[in-house]
């Protein structure tokens, strides 16, 4: 019976080991959020373009723009940005043409930080936008 044990002991300290230790691909899960998307997460979804990806990891990122008052009473709707490795590249629409397989990150900027973070964005009113990284 005390070999048993021991066996037991031996056994479940090697597994709470091997649970806790590395720092592999699972620290870079813990990254993502609802704002963030990884590599990790990314190289599990089978998808052709960043819409596609978005589209399946963080459709939220997707919804059409709040509509807001811009200046003399015109309601405008607010638009989603795109940016390719720090470039502005266009809207939502935009991410129909950037392959899947290169992309490293994407992570959603909400208008705010976004007009602090992103140089060019002029005086268009953002819902946020989509910042994607490239390998």
């Amino acid at each position: 019976m005390k070999r048993y044990r021991l066996f037991a002991i031996a056994g479940a300290v090697f597994l709470s080991a091997c649970a806790s230790g590395g720092s592999g691909p699972k620290a870079e899960v813990s990254e993502s959020s609802r704002n963030k998307v990884t590599s990790v997460e990314i190289a599990t979804v089978p998808a052709t373009n960043a819409y596609d990806l978005v589209y399946r990891l963080r459709p939220h990122w997707l919804r059409a723009g709040a509509t807001g008052s811009i200046g003399g009473g015109s309601i405008n709707n607010q638009v989603t940005l795109v940016y390719l490795d720090g470039s502005k590249i266009g809207t939502i629409e935009a991410l129909r043409s950037i392959s899947a397989s290169g992309i490293k990150t994407m992570e959603w900027l909400e208008s705010s930080r976004a007009s602090i973070v992103l140089s060019d964005i002029g005086n268009e009113p953002i819902a946020g936008a989509i910042s994607i990284k490239t390998k």
